[in-house]
């Protein structure tokens, strides 16, 4: 074992979960490949989350020095299921995505063509926001790296776990490109069919406009009173069938203000009344359990706005979460 994998959790160079660096070059097939796009300018109100990919991978090393350095093997107590360190092989960091803070455009390409290359060389993306502007390149990425590693035409499903829609159009305040149309700039991309696009967790309002247009055109919402009703593990596997029926692959997006600000202060946009962190991490082991995901982001985490780092720490649980059965040995 790397003896770095050992050092106590506020020691060594931080990557997300101790993974090694690489280059997008050095990923291979079958890799689960973490890369932060520290990006906040088409936010609509309180700014931070370019800090949040180094927050997140910050955090995730206190999980890693409990699971290798203390013990080297952990049970989970509600279910009984073991859980041995190290991970697997297969994760790597390639740090941050070039980004341009003033130029929306090349940032928007420079996005796509990384997420692009991570996904043509049949590795598993793992972005961390950023702004919620960034999924839409990242989605746009996603899909043209499929086609290149499929060789045709591919369809996509999309799970957006939000308080928000994300789906206006074109706002004299903000235009076409920005965290509150990614949604609607995804809908719009050749691969992604409005019926294969859910929305998961929406709390507060929207523009009638774009909520109209998702509901005629046959796109599924779930809102806070569907998970009070029902749970949110149903409602999770009721997004990922709707999601992935026909699809070559789902992508799925976290935007942590879907948590209730209780729970997680550190966001921008928040809206009272959202989930709790317990229904964030059943949605994040239900989505774990999706063979169909082919890539995940998780945005809007401001670090700047929560000092406890509890917003980020929830984040990267989240994502650990979604990814412990694919990396880890569990039995």
């Amino acid at each position: 074992m790397d003896e770095r994998m050992l050092y106590p959790s506020f020691c060594g160079i931080v990557t997300f979960l101790r993974a090694p660096y690489a280059r997008i070059s050095e990923v291979n097939p079958g890799d689960y490949v973490i890369a932060g796009v520290p990006y906040d300018v088409t936010i609509g109100t309180r700014p931070g989350a370019r800090y949040a990919p180094n927050s997140i991978r910050e955090q995730t090393i206190h999980f890693i020095y409990h699971l290798t350095a203390i013990d080297g093997e952990v049970i989970d107590v509600c279910t009984g299921k073991r859980l041995k360190s190290p991970p697997k092989d297969i994760v790597k960091d390639v740090g941050d995505l070039r980004v341009y803070p003033t130029n929306v455009p090349k940032t928007t390409d420079s996005i796509a063509a990384g997420i692009s290359e991570i996904t043509a060389r049949g590795a598993t993306p793992v972005t961390l926001g950023g702004d919620h502007y960034i999924t839409y390149p990242a989605v746009k990425g996603f899909e043209d790296g499929l086609k290149k590693r499929l060789g045709r035409n591919v369809t996509i499903g999309y799970i957006h776990i939000d308080s928000h829609m994300d789906f206006y159009d074109n706002p004299d305040a903000m235009g076409k490109y920005y965290h509150g149309s990614t949604a609607r700039r995804v809908s719009e991309l050749e691969s992604v069919d409005l019926h294969n696009m859910v929305w998961v967790g929406l709390n507060g309002t929207t523009g009638l406009e774009g909520y109209n247009y998702v509901k005629q055109g046959g796109g599924t919402l779930f809102t806070i009173q569907d998970i009070r009703r029902e749970g949110m593990i149903a409602i999770m596997e009721k997004a990922g069938a709707i999601a992935s029926r026909g699809c070559d692959a789902v992508y799925v997006t976290i935007d942590i203000d879907v948590v209730d600000q209780a729970y997680a202060c550190g966001t921008g946009c928040y809206v009272y009344g959202g989930i709790t962190s317990v229904e964030l991490l059943e949605a994040s082991s239900v989505l774990s359990m999706m063979p169909a995901i082919g890539a995940i982001d998780l945005v809007e985490v401001s670090p700047l706005l929560d000092t406890t780092g509890n917003t980020s720490r929830l984040a990267a649980t989240a994502l650990i979460n979604f990814l412990k059965p694919r990396i880890f040995d569990i039995t």
